[in-house]
C-alpha cells in the first residue's frame, strides 16, 4: 500500500507540473487585433458617413458560475477533468494557463471601436470610458452575455498514469472560448429609435498539449472576438449607408 500511495502522490505531482508549463508563455494581457496576423476585419472603405458615432462599454449581462475539477482526472476510468468559468478574468488563484488578464466590457468595446474606424464608416469614432455617451451624433450600445471559458483535461481513463500519453505528445485536453454578445445604434438623442441592430455568437476550441497549443489560449479571446464581430462589420458597412442618414 505504502508503494502504491507513493507512485500516486508522484503521478499527482507531474499532473500539476505540466499544468503550470504555462508559466514560460510570458504576457497574458489583451492584445487587438489578434496576432500573429493583427490585421483588422475589413480594409478602409471610402466616403465615410459625416458623423459622430460614440461606442459605449458593454452592458455585463455574463453569469458568475466558476467550476475547477481538474482534480478528477486523477481518477481511472474517469474521462475528463473540467474548469470552467463564465467571467475568468475574475477567477482567483486559477492555475496558471488559465489566467487572462482582460476587461470584456471595456476591451470588447474599444476593439469594436478599432473595428468600425478602421473600416471608415464613420468620419469620426470615439469611445467612451463611461456608460453616459459625450456629445456625437449617434451611439453604438452593447449588451456581453457570455464570455464563458472551458477547458477539459484528460487523462485518457488512465488516472495519473495517462500522464505518460502528455509527456509523448499526445493532448492534454481541449479549450472552448465563447462570446456572445449583441449591438444597437440609434442616434444620440433618441436611445429608443434602433438603426442597426445585430446579434453574435462564436465558440472557438483549440487542443492543447505539453509542447503545443498553450500559446494559443492566451489569444483565444482576441480571436473569438474577432471572428464574432466579422460578420457585424460587414453587416454595419452594408446597411450603414441606407439606415444611417446624417440629418
Amino acid at each position: 500500500m505504502i508503494r502504491l500511495s507513493s507512485c500516486y502522490k508522484f503521478w499527482c505531482v507531474l499532473i500539476i507540473a505540466a499544468l503550470s508549463l504555462s508559466g514560460c508563455l510570458g504576457a497574458r494581457e489583451w492584445t487587438y487585433p489578434p496576432p500573429p496576423d493583427k490585421t483588422y476585419v475589413t480594409t478602409p472603405g471610402k466616403d465615410p458617413i459625416q458623423a459622430t458615432l460614440v461606442v459605449l462599454p458593454l452592458e455585463d449581462l455574463r453569469g458568475t458560475e466558476e467550476k475547477d475539477e481538474y482534480w478528477k482526472v486523477a481518477i481511472p476510468l474517469v474521462p475528463h477533468g473540467v474548469a470552467s468559468y463564465d467571467r475568468p478574468e475574475t477567477v482567483v488563484h486559477p492555475e496558471q494557463v488559465d489566467e487572462l488578464f482582460f476587461d470584456p466590457p471595456k476591451d470588447f468595446a474599444r476593439a469594436l471601436a478599432d473595428e468600425i474606424r478602421e473600416a471608415n464608416i464613420f468620419s469620426n469614432v470615439t469611445l467612451s470610458e463611461s456608460p453616459t455617451p459625450p456629445p456625437g451624433d449617434y451611439v453604438l450600445r452593447g449588451r456581453l452575455h457570455s464570455t464563458r471559458w472551458e477547458r477539459r483535461l484528460t487523462t485518457y481513463l488512465l488516472g495519473p498514469l495517462g500522464t505518460v500519453l502528455w509527456m509523448v505528445g499526445l493532448p492534454m485536453g481541449e479549450t472552448t472560448t465563447e462570446v456572445e454578445m449583441d449591438l444597437r445604434l440609434s442616434p444620440a438623442g433618441d436611445p429608443s429609435q434602433v438603426l442597426w441592430r445585430f446579434a453574435m455568437k462564436f465558440n472557438g476550441a483549440v487542443n492543447d498539449g505539453v509542447y503545443y497549443g498553450l500559446e494559443e489560449e492566451v489569444q483565444s479571446y482576441p480571436v473569438a472576438l474577432q471572428d464574432a464581430l466579422r460578420p457585424a462589420i460587414h453587416d454595419l458597412v452594408d446597411k450603414s449607408k441606407t439606415r444611417i442618414i446624417k440629418k
